[in-house]
């Protein structure tokens, strides 16, 4: 009987600290809205051909700005490692409105932009601080459709701009996918205890894609791509609790 008594309050001891250490622990699902700024970068290697010096001049882009957009499901777990500390650890999927802006560099007048309409899928782990989370992940972006702009001193030039759809995308560019880091910093204002509106910044990188010979041909280009730098702020509705 004495044996039976101590494995219950053993029993009941294990379950008394187990709800204690993971009393904080929780599923953890937030919808966020990011909205910022690019950077579009775009990068060419010519082959050794006739009128090189020429080409390179009228190929040659410098760095515009362009506008990004998303909206985000991020869903997964947090773990509480200590009072105040936890980590999550968030799986993230929705869609992505990315641009990648250029300038001519011979010409400032003549600007070119690709703009893309993508699902998102990633990863973004998040160390949270009290109501302070830092995050830094990644993943892909999957173009569905495009559009490419032509504007000479503002206005739209002849046939812009040049719509695509995925199939255009996969026979334009090497690889149809986009990857991407970021990392993110929010706070979180609770109105209850599981309940929070998210504030925040973000800072990522595109890894844009090559481009096939339809668009740089291979007898003048080693390669073509272009990438960006993106910035902006991001609002969030959180379902979880406080580190």
């Amino acid at each position: 009987m004495r044996s039976v008594k101590k494995i219950i309050l053993t029993l009941m001891m294990t379950s008394v600290l187990s709800v204690s250490a993971f009393a904080a622990s929780s599923f953890e699902a937030i919808l966020n809205v990011p909205i910022g700024l690019s950077v579009g970068f775009h990068n060419f290697k010519l082959k050794d051909v006739p009128f090189k010096n020429e080409i390179e001049k009228q190929a040659k882009q410098n760095s515009g700005v362009g506008f990004d957009i998303g909206v985000t499901a991020q869903l997964g777990y947090m773990f509480q490692v200590k009072e105040g500390f936890g980590i999550s650890v968030l799986g993230e999927i929705g869609y992505s409105h990315d641009s990648y802006a250029f300038v001519n560099a011979s010409d400032k007048k003549l600007t070119q932009s690709f703009t893309f309409e993508s699902i998102q899928v990633g990863l973004l782990p998040k160390f949270n601080i009290g109501a302070f989370a830092i995050g830094v992940g990644g993943g892909v972006k999957i173009p569905l459709s495009g559009k490419l702009y032509s504007k000479y001193d503002g206005k739209d030039v002849t046939g812009s701009p040049v719509k695509a759809n995925s199939s255009d995308i996969k026979d334009n560019f090497k690889t149809p996918v986009i990857g991407y880091i970021k990392a993110t910093f929010d706070y979180s204002i609770f109105f209850t205890d599981n309940i929070a509106m998210n504030v925040g910044l973000y800072a990522g990188y595109d890894f844009g894609m090559s481009m096939s010979e339809q668009l740089a041909p291979k007898y003048v280009f080693e390669y073509m791509n272009f990438s960006s730098f993106d910035i902006g702020l991001q609002l969030g509705l959180k379902f979880g609790p406080k580190a």
